[in-house]
């Protein structure tokens, strides 16, 4: 189980014939950029659906989907590709999940096998797109969390919200075990690290002030929290 920092291209929001030329030349122009950068260990190149919101059953969308994948492998065959993180994949070399329930019971039982995982709908969307399907890839939620802990002045949202350190610790508690005692799941992604703007869910301030204890987080990371 891996604790990964992930990052996605910049999406645009209809799509259109100008969209796939200006999207196509500015992602090539991103991995010739960073190609030999170590910490880049997936590409990505849509993020939930954006710019392919009928991506379910326009076969235009879907192609454009696969072919950006594909495209990506012909410049870099080194590293891993993800259709469109979150939901609604086509070909993919990982299954992206992003998954903000709060409460352990309701994740617990999303996660308990792959059959469960696959029948979910976290977002109210499928996590593949018509006529496309799981074949095997590892399973990982690269966003949940998203626990709002307001700490100074910074105002924000969330997608849960605490109310206070101990109220946070719990939640934490909650979401990270719930991904670590599924048998399934091979890796995830906490949203996020620090606040950002309206978003007040980090684990650090926007000033990266710690909220809590950071021996706290990391044994929560670490499964041996109690």
């Amino acid at each position: 189980m891996g604790f990964l920092v992930w990052g996605e291209m910049a999406a645009a929001y209809v799509y259109f014939k100008k969209y796939v030329k200006r999207m196509t030349e500015e992602w090539m122009e991103v991995i010739n950029r960073d190609y030999n950068h170590p910490c880049i260990v997936v590409w990505t190149p849509l993020n939930e659906s954006w710019g392919v919101l009928n991506i379910m059953t326009e076969e235009d969308q879907q192609s454009h989907s696969a072919a950006m994948v594909y495209l990506t492998k012909s410049v870099d065959n080194t590293r891993l590709v993800v259709s469109n993180d979150g939901w609604e994949h086509t070909v993919t070399d990982l299954l992206t999940i992003h998954d903000y329930q709060g409460k352990k019971d309701i994740l617990k039982e999303t996660y308990k096998d792959v059959q469960t995982i696959l029948d979910a709908q976290p977002a109210k969307r499928p996590l593949y797109a018509g006529g496309w399907g799981y074949n095997g890839e590892p399973i990982l939620v690269t966003e949940f969390g998203g626990i709002s802990f307001k700490t100074g002045l910074w105002k924000g949202w969330g997608y849960t919200t605490a109310t206070s350190k101990e109220d946070y610790i719990r939640r934490l508690y909650d979401v990270f075990s719930a991904m670590q005692e599924s048998p399934d799941i091979q890796g995830y992604c906490y949203t996020q690290i620090t606040d950002v703007e309206q978003e007040i869910n980090g684990m650090l301030t926007c000033g990266r002030k710690p909220k809590i204890d950071l021996e706290i987080i990391k044994k929560i990371n670490e499964s041996t929290w109690k």
